[in-house]
């Protein structure tokens, strides 16, 4: 049986959040709205609690949250810290109260991809891996696809042009397309070869 740390990665890792992703200065951003949102959605008991924030010597101030992720009697929790930064991600000095909540917010944020909403981004990778392997199985799924269209209308050109026009318009739109242009007119010149034997 799978650990409940393992059931929360599984789950929130596997979500897409490109839609919701802003990039400032290099840094990559994700709505804490949406982001606890979506924790919510998948599981509601989740708390976090807001330690206190600490100030450095050099009067920069350093905030962190602790977030418990619930279901049931299961629970993870996982601690989080983040420098209070401006929009040029450097440390604010004595930073007001506007900017410890933007930055207890990101934090937050940044512990919920912790758990592995959003963990694909920090990673540098594009699609969270559930979808990627998706998109190869699609993508060998349509390569299979393609391999034997082809072989099919290759056999119909073997028996001339107008064998090899009957199937073509047997096809798909979506067929056509998979096959494309260059491999029609390649199997194109075959039935021709054909059709000139034929008269000869």
């Amino acid at each position: 049986m799978e650990s409940f740390e393992k059931k929360v990665w599984k789950t929130l890792s596997a979500i897409n959040v490109n839609e919701k992703v802003e990039k400032k200065n290099g840094l990559t951003y994700l709505s804490w709205a949406w982001a606890w949102g979506v924790l919510m959605e998948n599981f509601p008991q989740s708390v976090y609690v807001v330690n206190e924030s600490q100030t450095q010597p050099d009067g920069s101030t350093m905030v962190s949250v602790t977030l418990t992720v619930k279901e049931n009697d299961n629970e993870a929790s996982r601690y989080m810290w983040l420098p209070v930064m401006d929009y040029k991600n450097q440390a604010i000095k004595s930073p007001n109260t506007v900017d410890i909540n933007k930055a207890v917010m990101r934090c937050l944020t940044k512990a919920i991809s912790m758990f592995g909403l959003g963990f694909y981004i920090y990673a540098g990778e594009d699609l969270p891996e559930e979808e990627k392997q998706a998109q190869k199985a699609n993508n060998d799924e349509q390569s299979q696809k393609r391999t034997s269209l082809i072989k099919s209308v290759e056999e119909s050109a073997k028996k001339g042009t107008q064998a090899m026009g009957e199937l073509w318009k047997s096809l798909s739109t979506e067929d056509v397309k998979l096959i494309g242009e260059q491999e029609k007119q390649r199997i194109y010149v075959i039935a021709k070869a054909v059709d000139n034997a034929a008269a000869h």
